[in-house]
């Protein structure tokens, strides 16, 4: 008999997540099944179609992978040409997931401390880390602040998975008293189309 081994699908992590989400009403639980399953879908990259690997001059960018019928939770691939970066953004109150299937990311982490009113939040750095291909992380309110940016001189995609689609964001602008940011909303489409 022969030991076969099957490459792990994007179909089966769709599947996979969806069981999560039925079974579990936890974000802390399905945050963490969510980036476990996405170190299972990164060991390959097979299924990720070359066109979901282009890349905008526009900005990082933005392809759907796939939005949960009942708006559950969403997965996209960001592509990242050298020396693109986010802003300092959040992720509109949703728990998240992220990997790396190429390249390298820096990801700078904040906290939020404190909300002072809708358009003014305090904020404090966390820490600075390298994410390499294969590498996953997870993101659950209020630490799911930060900006992404690329990391050396190649082309880096990564994979989100979101508990809802995403469509806006807040994005934070620092202040002069340290640790004050102005919070405003940006909203987010998909590639081709603008984000």
């Amino acid at each position: 008999m022969t030991n076969q081994t099957t490459e792990y699908t994007l179909i089966d992590f769709i599947r996979d997540m969806t069981w999560v989400i039925e079974r579990n009403e936890s974000d802390a639980v399905r945050v963490a099944e969510a980036e476990r399953l996405l170190g299972e879908l990164l060991r390959t990259t097979s299924w990720l179609s070359p066109e979901k690997r282009k890349p905008s001059s526009e900005g990082y960018a933005r392809h759907s992978l796939y939005c949960d019928p009942q708006g559950r939770f969403e997965i996209i691939a960001l592509v990242w040409k050298p020396g693109q970066k986010t802003s300092l953004h959040d992720h509109d109150g949703t728990w998240g997931a992220e990997g790396v299937v190429a390249g390298q990311i820096k990801v700078t982490n904040y906290l939020r401390v404190d909300e002072i009113s809708e358009s003014l939040v305090k904020l404090r750095q966390t820490d600075t880390l390298i994410v390499n291909q294969q590498m996953t992380g997870k993101l659950l309110p209020p630490a799911d602040c930060h900006i992404l940016e690329t990391e050396g001189d190649q082309t880096a995609i990564t994979i989100h998975v979101y508990g809802k689609q995403l469509r806006k964001f807040r994005v934070f602008q620092p202040l002069q008293q340290e640790g004050i940011f102005s919070a405003h909303d940006s909203f987010v489409g998909y590639t081709p189309g603008p984000i």
